[in-house]
């Protein structure tokens, strides 16, 4: 009848509980504030005013784009930076680079895909969606090996797309953003359009391949023109390259992803009055994203850079360079060690974004009891570990909740602290209690909640026995003597403790039937029984429903403690019964 119980318990959970497909989500199906910001150090003195900026004017959950060097593949480093993001609500758009080897980048070496999945796949990811960039520019020779070669740069994403996915579905892959305004000079640069269509001819179908579309809408020539051009080699780039993917038979509806865009201002190292001055460019960027970048299929927009405090890119950036005014308020601003784009963008107003986190658990401390006495209340911890992505307590109550055999044994939901907060890799323990009822044997499943939504598949599941008592019977004798009547104690330490005072032990070593109703029968417990004057004595045993014969056999006289009190000495010796 048991093993009928359990099956019945266990096909009802498969029925209830579908296990968690991992695969990409559409990152424009919820909530999604598109702002963002390229870093180049992944540390929190810019990881804190990226999130200034893309956070501002009720925004949450913006967007940075990091950069990750092949010799900077250490688990432990980019953990922190994640850990960091998350806390402060970033989502990673991660570029994969080789490494420099004097004035150009190295290609990837043969294999290296499967070193950069296996090291992206043991991060945890602030998000469901681990966005990925496979390399950067690949039309230029300075970014492939000092060659163009765009048949080995497609067979490259070809490689590294089947192996993120090959290992985790969630990982959400985009292209290597293009230089659109790239001239046909083969081996230093290719044309894009020439470049992708040679991609295509070398792997048929490679951009259908994609999750997304990596755009570098430059306003060029010169990274200086106006907001109000469109078309390739403007801050519209992007409608060209999807015209281009059209032709080329792409099908699927690519979100964009700007990762790189911005304009160059003559604030720097030196001053280029060649250049408009940072005020403009604050407009430019205002209009930008009122105009152009106010499309529904964008993702987000991660200009490039908030700081750069030397050459090439010091024109660039959104922080002044060192002491460059950094103590005066410009315009009133906020922030006076940034250039005024970076108020004006925190002015424009922006969305909450609500990307899709996983919420998991694990069990790894506590138990239900696999038996407990009739009519008995029990309190039970359960330590779960945070294994998701989401920080528990932040928005919304994480409760323990139970789906099958909580009213038969009277369990009722608990919520987390409403100050706790635990991140990834923390742990938290939940107290709960059991009524249990008339004998029987009862199945139990339990699962953490969000909100009301469950999130651990499958539940957490159980089968506990409800038995009559423990009964306990205690039989021992004491070295010299005859009679061995008087008060002992006995202590019970197991999976719950219980002290007996004041044991009383007729002449002959026994005790009457004692009622546990506190020891859980079918478990192991270390029992001691003490008396003044006498060592201790520990036994281990299993105790069981019903009656349970403790022998402890002969107890020692403790004769150094029984020195300190000569006058009690006596009570050891034979004839003092």
């Amino acid at each position: 009848m048991k093993q009928l119980i359990t099956l019945i318990f266990l096909v009802l959970l498969t029925l209830i509980f579908v296990p968690t497909i991992q695969a990409i989500i559409d990152p424009l199906a919820t909530p999604n504030n598109k702002f963002g910001i390229h870093l180049i150090q992944a540390t929190d003195s810019e990881i804190t005013p990226a999130q200034k900026l893309v956070n501002s004017s009720n925004g949450d959950w913006g967007y940075v784009t990091l950069l990750i060097e092949s010799k900077d593949r250490n688990i432990d480093k980019w953990q922190a930076v994640f850990n960091s993001l998350r806390q402060k609500h970033l989502i990673p758009i991660v570029r994969l680079a080789t490494q420099p080897e004097g004035a150009y980048w190295k290609r990837p070496y043969e294999g290296e895909e499967i070193a950069w999945a296996n090291f992206l796949d043991n991060l945890v990811w602030p998000t469901k969606n681990r966005y990925v960039i496979i390399y950067n520019e690949p039309n230029q020779a300075s970014e492939w090996g000092n060659t163009v070669d765009a048949k080995d740069y497609a067979k490259t994403l070809d490689k590294t797309i089947t192996a993120l996915k090959n290992k985790n579905e969630d990982f959400f892959v985009l292209n290597a953003g293009f230089d659109a305004s790239a001239p046909q000079k083969l081996p230093a640069y290719q044309d894009e359009y020439s470049f992708l269509v040679t991609m295509n001819n070398e792997v048929p179908g490679i951009f259908n391949k994609l999750d997304g579309w990596v755009s570098h809408s430059y306003p060029n020539p010169g990274f200086i023109s106006s907001p109000d051009l469109a078309g390739r080699g403007t801050i519209r780039t992007f409608y060209w390259e999807k015209e281009i993917l059209k032709e080329l038979g792409v099908t699927k509806k690519l979100p964009i992803f700007i990762t790189e865009t911005g304009w160059k201002h003559a604030e720097g190292l030196t001053y280029d009055k060649s250049l408009p001055t940072a005020e403009t460019v604050a407009t430019y960027y205002k209009k930008a994203f009122d105009t152009a970048w106010n499309d529904a299929n964008i993702v987000a927009v991660t200009p490039f850079l908030l700081s750069y405090q030397e050459e090439p890119f010091d024109h660039f950036s959104f922080k002044k360079i060192t002491g460059e005014g950094q103590n005066q308020k410009i315009l009133g601003a906020e922030y006076p060690e940034y250039y005024p784009q970076y108020q004006t963008i925190m002015g424009i107003n922006k969305t909450k974004g609500l990307p899709v986190q996983e919420y998991k658990a694990e069990l790894v401390k506590g138990s239900i009891y696999k038996s407990i006495v009739a009519k008995e209340e029990y309190t039970i911890n359960l330590t779960f570990k945070n294994t998701g992505q989401a920080i528990w307590g932040e928005n919304g109550q994480i409760s323990l909740v139970s789906i099958i055999g909580g009213n038969e044994l009277g369990i009722e939901s608990v919520n987390m602290a409403k100050d706790k907060k635990v991140e990834p890799g923390q742990e938290y323990t939940f107290k709960i209690k059991i009524n249990a009822p008339k004998t029987g044997t009862y199945q139990l499943a339990l699962n953490l909640a969000y909100d009301n939504q469950q999130f651990s598949s499958p539940p957490f599941q159980f089968t506990t026995e409800v038995k009559p008592t423990v009964i306990l019977k205690i039989k021992s004798s004491l070295k010299w003597k005859d009679n061995f009547a008087g008060e002992y104690i006995l202590d019970a330490i197991g999976i719950v403790n219980q002290t007996f005072n004041k044991l009383v032990l007729a002449k002959d070593g026994t005790s009457d039937q004692i009622e546990s109703r506190y020891l859980i029968p079918d478990y192991t417990y270390d029992f001691t029984l003490q008396k003044p004057f006498y060592a201790p004595k520990t036994i281990r045993q299993t105790v069981y429903s019903g009656v349970n014969l403790l022998d402890f056999g002969q107890l020692q006289p403790d004769i150094p403690s029984a020195l300190l009190k000569p006058l009690e000495l006596w009570q050891l010796l034979p004839f003092s019964n």
